[in-house]
């Protein structure tokens, strides 16, 4: 016959009878406060990444005859951490073409004013009438606000 031990840290009594082994829960109520405390972590963590989940920011820019309409959107990922999705289409207005089209994207800091990420699109050239799409991420940080700014490139 085995003697008994118990491990108070973990609420468990082992006891040996007669070869056959039992384990005792001192603490029937445990997975309840499991299941409460999984509960109040979800809760932190959706409250803590609620800023990297927003609705899209529409905007529209033009120059001469080219226009450019792009939506950014606050995004989160274990790869990338926390960014700034921009997708959009530029078109051409005008009776010729466009040729070298380049799109500058800046990903400011709404507080400091800063750039904290910067992204160049390479659309080359729009025929009379065309639209391009394109897409690109900006890296930003979880805990600071962003605005993006665009511009056009030759």
């Amino acid at each position: 016959m085995w003697p008994g031990f118990s491990i108070p840290a973990f609420g468990y009594e082992l006891i040996s009878v007669r070869e056959e082994t039992i384990i005792h829960a001192k603490n029937k109520g445990e997975g309840f406060v499991n299941k409460i405390v999984a509960v109040i972590i979800l809760v932190i963590a959706l409250v803590v990444f609620s800023g990297c989940l927003s609705s899209p920011a529409v905007r529209e820019n033009a120059e001469g005859v080219l226009h450019a309409h792009y939506d950014y959107t606050e995004g989160w990922s274990f790869n990338q951490g926390c960014y700034e999705h921009v997708t959009g289409y530029v078109y051409n207005a005008g009776n010729g073409s466009s040729e070298s089209v380049q799109l500058y994207f800046n990903l400011v800091n709404t507080r400091t004013g800063t750039i904290r990420d910067s992204k160049a699109i390479f659309i080359g050239t729009i025929g009379q009438g065309a639209t391009k799409t394109y897409d690109t991420y900006l890296d930003g940080e979880c805990t600071q606000d962003y605005d993006v700014t665009f511009s056009f490139g030759k």
